[in-house]
């Protein structure tokens, strides 16, 4: 394996800092930096857009979650490689993840192995799916399966929270009536009747 650069959103300090001594110690990775918050990230990669990096994302982030940085990662670096570093254990959040197709997600309970593995894997441009995640999407075949969008997830926490359409709206910037159209597009995807059976839905399988 050829040397690689390795960047890790985790505002969980002391794992993000496990984990890099681990990659550093343990495999062929040079460099590791280390960020808890996104506004870090995004300042790091907006200075280094043509080198590559694989990049460690963390699904649970404080008041938003890996998807929301998705997109910004991806506009400002095109050469890196996106995976998701989480320790969700249940398969509608994973399926949600996969559906914005990051390079590979990964639990955060897998071994050495499997980070080598997946590093490999990706680098020759094949997406990647650790076993754990691979053993759960086959015992969840038949089950109905909801994808949301980063902002549906935005205002779903919100809502979760116990914001009212017009505060969430001030707090995401958007009107009232955008609002009132996401809430009826997510109850529609979750093929929900009510706001309180969504927030039901999206508590279970802890998606916010």
């Amino acid at each position: 394996m050829n040397q690689k650069c390795v960047l890790i959103l985790d505002d969980h300090q002391l794992f993000g800092e496990s984990f890099a001594v681990l990659l550093e110690k343990y495999t062929e990775v040079e460099t590791v930096y280390t960020f808890q918050g996104i506004s870090e990230l995004i300042r790091f990669l907006s200075q280094h857009t043509r080198q590559k990096f694989f990049i460690f994302l963390d699904y649970y982030l404080k008041d938003t979650n890996g998807l929301a940085v998705l997109g910004d990662v991806r506009r400002l670096n095109k050469l890196s490689k996106i995976i998701f570093l989480t320790s969700v254990s249940n398969w509608q959040v994973v399926y949600n993840i996969e559906s914005h197709f990051p390079d590979a997600i990964v639990s955060k309970t897998s071994g050495l192995d499997v980070l080598l593995e997946c590093m490999q894997i990706i680098d020759k441009g094949e997406r990647y799916l650790c076993p754990f995640f691979q053993a759960l999407k086959s015992a969840n075949q038949d089950i109905r399966l909801v994808s949301f969008t980063a902002r549906e997830l935005e205002i779903l926490r919100f809502f979760v929270s116990g914001h009212t359409i017009a505060e969430t709206a001030e707090k995401t910037f958007l009107s009232r009536h955008t609002i009132v159209a996401h809430r009826r597009n997510m109850m529609a995807k979750a093929k929900c009747t009510s706001i309180n059976q969504l927030l039901n839905y999206v508590n279970q399988c802890k998606l916010v």
